[in-house]
C-alpha cells in the first residue's frame, strides 16, 4: 500500500511540477497586472482534459484511415498529430480574459502546460511498466522538451487570437489562423527532432542524440524568446493597475 501511494505521488509530481513550474514563470514574467492565477488554472485544466480528449478522438478517427500505412507512424507524428493538437490546444485560450497582448501568450503557455502535463503521465506510465530508470530518464527528458514545446507552442497560437481581438476592437480585420499554423509547424519541426532515430537509416544511437539536443534548443530557445516578448509588451505601456 505505501509502496502504491509513493508510486502514484512520484507519478504526479513527475508529470504536474514541471508545468506547473514553468505556469509560475510565464504569470512571473509580467510585472504589471499579472494574471489571476485562478483564469490561469482554469486554462491549466482545460488543456489537461478537453483538449487532450480532443486530440485522441480526432487522431484515432484518422488513424482509422491510415493505419494500413506503411508510414502511418511517421504521418500521424509529424502531420496528424501536430495539426490535431494544436488546433484542440486552441479552443481553450480564454478570449474574455485577454486585455492585452501578451496576455494571449500567458493563457495560450497555460493551456498548452495543461496538456504537456497530461501527456507526460501518459508517457510516464508507460515507461514505468519498462524500468525505474526508463522512468526517471523520461521524465527529466519530458520536462526539459516536451513540457517546454507545448507551453510556446500554443503561446505562439494564444498571441496570434490576442492579436485578431484587438484588430477586431479597432476595426481592422486579422486573422490568428497564421500564427496557429507557426504553432503546428513548430511542433511537426520538433517531432522531426524527437524522431530523428527513425528517420536517418544508420547509427541510430548518434541520431536520437543529435535529435534530442535539437528538440532542447527548439523548445528551450523558443520559450525563452516568448518570455523575452512578454516582457517587452509588458513595459511597452506605463503600468496603472
Amino acid at each position: 500500500m505505501a509502496d502504491e501511494l509513493l508510486l502514484t505521488v512520484s507519478l504526479l509530481i513527475a508529470a504536474f511540477a514541471p508545468p506547473l513550474i514553468y505556469m509560475y514563470i510565464v504569470r512571473n514574467t509580467e510585472t504589471c497586472r499579472r494574471e489571476p492565477w485562478s483564469a490561469l488554472i482554469v486554462a491549466f485544466i482545460y488543456g489537461g482534459t478537453v483538449a487532450v480528449l480532443i486530440s485522441i478522438v480526432l487522431e484515432g478517427a484518422v488513424d482509422l484511415f491510415i493505419s494500413d500505412l506503411a508510414v502511418a507512424s511517421l504521418i500521424m507524428t509529424l502531420i496528424i498529430a501536430p495539426i490535431v493538437e494544436e488546433c484542440a490546444k486552441s479552443t481553450g485560450v480564454p478570449r474574455r480574459r485577454i486585455l492585452e497582448l501578451e496576455d494571449g501568450f500567458i493563457y495560450g503557455a497555460a493551456v498548452g502546460l495543461g496538456f504537456a502535463a497530461t501527456e507526460n503521465m501518459l508517457y510516464l506510465i508507460s515507461a514505468l511498466t519498462n524500468s525505474v530508470e526508463e522512468f526517471i530518464l523520461t521524465a527529466i527528458v519530458r520536462a526539459i522538451t516536451s513540457t517546454l514545446l507545448h507551453a510556446s507552442a500554443t503561446a505562439i497560437t494564444g498571441f496570434g487570437i490576442a492579436l485578431a481581438l484587438f484588430s477586431r476592437r479597432q476595426g481592422r480585420a486579422q486573422s490568428w489562423i497564421p500564427y496557429l499554423a507557426l504553432a503546428i509547424v513548430l511542433h511537426s519541426l520538433f517531432n522531426v527532432f524527437a524522431s530523428l532515430q527513425e528517420l536517418v537509416p544508420v547509427d541510430k544511437t548518434a541520431a536520437a542524440l543529435i535529435g534530442l539536443g535539437l528538440a532542447f534548443v527548439l523548445a528551450v530557445g523558443t520559450f525563452l524568446a516568448i518570455r523575452r516578448r512578454i516582457k517587452e509588451l509588458d513595459t511597452r505601456t506605463p503600468c496603472v493597475r
